[in-house]
């Protein structure tokens, strides 16, 4: 038998160019010639292919796979392996297997196999896989080399690092009860309430860990999580953050506590850190600073993405947001609007918590979360399904073509860590927060189009989203693709402006059917997205990157002056309080006194940030001046340009104000909220500055109403000793601060008006029950209706008709929306 390899002659110059390799590859017959978009890309990065760090943009269905996979094994080629290929989860594994498979190319799913450690084989594996505790690669020492790495879906790798370099200790685990124990007297000063809730085990409440409280007990707290990092909640967590502990931020929530480092030190796994070539494919989004924060590549190394100038569309996508089209819209008329689609088409619906989704056990086929997720996904790709029900799930899953035709996002998305949900309180209204958020709805809106012929309709839900999603900051975080479809979405409103649930109905089977006049200016309207140049890097982000690994080697003085450049660039005050607090943390390890003088500073910018050691004076809440009518009419036109944008804000009041477990926070702040928009002054003394009530209302007529929330009670005992207590704290404080003889009510939220056992009556206390806080949504959106109206908004008699009508003065409101407490 002729062996032909040896007519190559020993002289053979391998083959390098990745188009070349294409070529000389026994592939399959679908493989015929690579597209032209991959063969922009292979060029431009064969041109100079020993970055570092390479960043290429490809939209899903350009067939970024068969790129990466081809630079791998040019990579190979050239000398520069092994060659290893990173992908978010199992699923996309299996998916890269098979496209190898029918390339022609030589694969292995194990690490140790010689195979790929001699360079004849490439890797293919998770990022699971690559960063963890007990990495087979090797953590602080390299255990198997990697020559070139392509990370596939780079952005949707971020949650998972994210996890794998975060400690997660429920209040069961022995290191739980120790690390609290050392923190407490500190915890104490930030909220004595809070902490006894903590200690209950309540799971409504959670506390940040004082940086100073962390650092100066970093001995015990080591000695805790040392003794038993052969846990299974530590055994591969503690490794990755056993030498960063100083900077990491802690979270305790009654249920379960979070230790999390600044950026996670991915640089750790040295085998990754040494690579020679390191590619990261990603979707054209629109903030690339993971590449940085959680990837570490350098960003003074980083060039300019490649990014091909030939068409990429993303697919067809419809965009509807039916609450821009009319705010009255019913959610439950678009739940039943997706279940009646769902008989015809593959239906998904993206929800943010096990909580809301289930509000669709009635209609979905299917509800997927954790493990169910795999398979539920390929029974979506493998026929019919109905309506299935993704629970925060926004990356890692392609559904393409007949597997979702129509994709719905029900509210926003909500936080991933403790520490997340700590910075959102802060910069929740800043262009920061609306970044995050942004990010994570667009990698849920391209769940449903994978590929150029694709085509989905698309369905954005809630008042929330609906807001985010309009504002011009919103918008402009978007991708170039995206910003085009939702301007098409935008004109087709114009259209359909104020139309029923039918009208949206008849339009999404337009999109369905396929009506040519719609795929025409849809795929019209992509022609003038063009891909945006250079890299998208939030100069912030950067900044908190390079402070973190300043810090950890010792150089606090070059972190403090980072941040402290990074903050003084900073126009928005909520991001800037935030980058004043990692400042303050920074500064504690050199000069203590001075990190106080700075988290004052942030305090007194935000005051949702953590309470300095000394505290702050409180700042009594004084009536609103002049007439509530007045008041209200001069909120409204500052804070609201169109009526649709006051009906989707009280929407998203209403929606908050919910007898819900573990919504305290976006319960009080709706409270908060709601008392300002009514013209009343309004504060949340027990968030912000004192150990008081959860709601300060202040009347025009100087009266003053002392709020307690507790929507997040289940009992059917009557309220409880420890709720009536708190209430009665409330008041003490308000009479310290404001004098006995202030006029006050002391009102409770909670689904009971009697007392509990052994609970003291108070005397004059109110109770909003359910009953009552249903009667206070249906009237805010009532009087947000009303005052879209121009000719009531713009007469001051009208709105105080208006606020009689639904009972906002100062004694109508008590008396219509609560009731008297009760003695059991």
């Amino acid at each position: 038998m002729i062996n032909f390899e040896d007519l190559l002659g020993e002289d053979e110059v391998a083959v390098t160019d990745p188009r070349d390799i294409f070529l000389t590859l026994d592939r399959a017959k679908r493989f015929s010639f690579p597209r032209d978009i991959q063969t922009e890309v292979m060029k431009a990065w064969f041109q100079d292919p020993n970055n570092h760090d390479t960043v290429i943009k490809l939209n899903v269905g350009s067939g970024k796979t068969v790129v990466g996979l081809l630079l791998l094994q040019s990579s190979l080629n050239d000398g520069k392996g092994p060659a290893l290929y990173i992908c978010p989860d199992n699923q996309l594994v299996s998916q890269v297997i098979e496209e190898a498979g029918a390339l022609g190319l030589e694969i292995t799913e194990d690490p140790r196999d010689p195979a790929y450690a001699a360079g004849q084989r490439i890797c293919v594996t998770t990022i699971h896989k690559l960063f963890n505790g007990k990495s087979v690669f090797g953590l602080e020492q390299v255990k198997i080399p990697i020559g070139s790495v392509v990370v596939d879906d780079a952005h949707a790798c971020v949650a998972t690092i994210g996890e794998q370099f975060r400690i997660t200790l429920p209040n069961t685990h022995p290191a739980y009860g120790k690390i609290l124990h050392v923190v407490a007297n500190q915890l104490k000063r930030q909220s004595p309430s809070r902490f006894l809730e903590l200690e209950d085990s309540d799971p409504r409440v959670t506390m940040e860990v004082p940086f100073w409280a962390w650092k100066d007990n970093q001995d015990e707290i080591l000695k805790a999580l040392h003794g038993h990092r052969e846990s299974e909640q530590l055994l591969f967590s503690y490794p990755l953050l056993r030498e960063v502990l100083p900077y990491c931020r802690c979270v305790i929530g009654g249920q379960f506590l979070e230790i999390e480092p600044i950026c996670p030190p991915t640089d750790l796994i040295r085998p990754f850190f040494k690579a020679k070539r390191r590619i990261y494919l990603t979707a054209t989004l629109a903030d690339d600073s993971v590449l940085v924060s959680h990837f570490g590549a350098n960003p003074k190394a980083l060039k300019d993405p490649i990014v091909p100038v030939s068409s990429q569309f993303m697919g067809e996508r419809m965009i509807l947001m039916p609450q821009e089209l009319n705010p009255e819209i019913d959610i439950a008329e678009v739940r039943a609007l997706l279940a009646d689609l769902a008989e015809d088409h593959n239906v998904v619906v993206i929800v943010p918590s096990k909580l809301a989704a289930d509000a669709w056990k009635d209609v979905a086929d299917q509800i997927l979360i954790g493990d169910k997720v795999a398979p539920g996904v390929e029974k979506l790709r493998n026929g019919h399904v109905g309506l299935t029900v993704l629970v925060n799930r926004y990356d890692g899953i392609d559904l393409p073509d007949d597997a979702c035709r129509v994709l719905a996002l029900f509210d926003l998305p909500e936080v991933s860590s403790l520490r997340e949900a700590a910075d959102m309180a802060v910069i929740s209204d800043s262009k920061a927060g609306l970044r995050r958020q942004m990010q994570r709805i667009e990698q849920g809106m391209g769940r449903g189009v994978r590929s150029n012929d694709d085509h989905c309709v698309v369905l954005l839900c809630g008042a929330k989203l609906t807001s985010r999603i309009k504002s011009v900051d919103g918008r402009q975080m978007l991708a170039a693709a995206t910003q085009a479809q939702l301007e098409l979405s935008t004109n087709l409103a114009k259209q359909l402006d104020g139309t029923d649930i039918d009208g949206i109905r008849k339009v999404i089977h337009q999109c369905l059917g396929r009506d040519a006049g719609w795929v025409k200016v849809s795929k019209k309207a992509l022609l003038r997205a063009k891909p945006g140049k250079g890299l998208a890097l939030d100069p912030t982000a950067v900044a908190l990157r390079t402070a973190f690994d300043l810090a950890r080697s010792g150089d606090h003085l070059g972190a403090l002056e980072e941040l402290r450049s990074a903050g003084n660039r900073l126009g928005d005050a909520d991001e800037k309080a935030l980058t004043l607090v990692r400042q303050a943390e920074v500064a504690h390890h050199i000069d203590p006194a001075n990190a106080q003088k700075i988290l004052l500073s942030a305090y007194r910018s935000n005051n949702y940030v953590l309470r300095p050691i000394d505290g702050v004076a409180y700042q009594k809440l004084a009536p609103a001046a002049g007439k509530q009518a007045a008041r209200v009419q001069e909120i409204h036109r500052s804070t609201f340009l169109e009526a649709v944008d006051r009906m989707l804000r009280f929407q998203s009041l209403v929606d908050d104000l919910r007898f819900e477990p573990n919504t305290s926070n976006e319960f009080e702040s709706a409270i908060y909220e709601t008392g300002r928009l009514l013209g009343f002054g309004s504060q949340r003394p027990e968030k912000t500055s004192e150990p008081g009530p959860d709601n300060l209302w202040a009347f025009s007529d100087g009266s003053f109403l002392i709020i307690e929330c507790k929507n997040g009670a289940t009992t059917e005992q009557g309220i409880s000793k420890h709720d009536l207590g708190q209430l009665g704290q409330g008041i003490d404080w308000f009479e310290e601060k404001y004098t006995k003889v202030a006029e006050k009510t002391a009102l409770i939220v909670h689904p009971m008006k009697t007392t509990g056992a052994g609970a003291a009556m108070i005397e004059g206390a109110r109770v909003m029950t359910e009953n009552q806080l249903n009667k206070l949504r249906n009237a805010l959106l009532d009087f947000a209706k009303a005052l879209g109206d121009a000719n009531i908004l713009n007469d001051v008699e009208r709105i105080g008709a208006l606020l009689k009508i639904h009972a906002f003065t100062p004694r109508m409101f008590i008396d219509r929306y609560s009731v008297p407490l009760k003695k059991r």
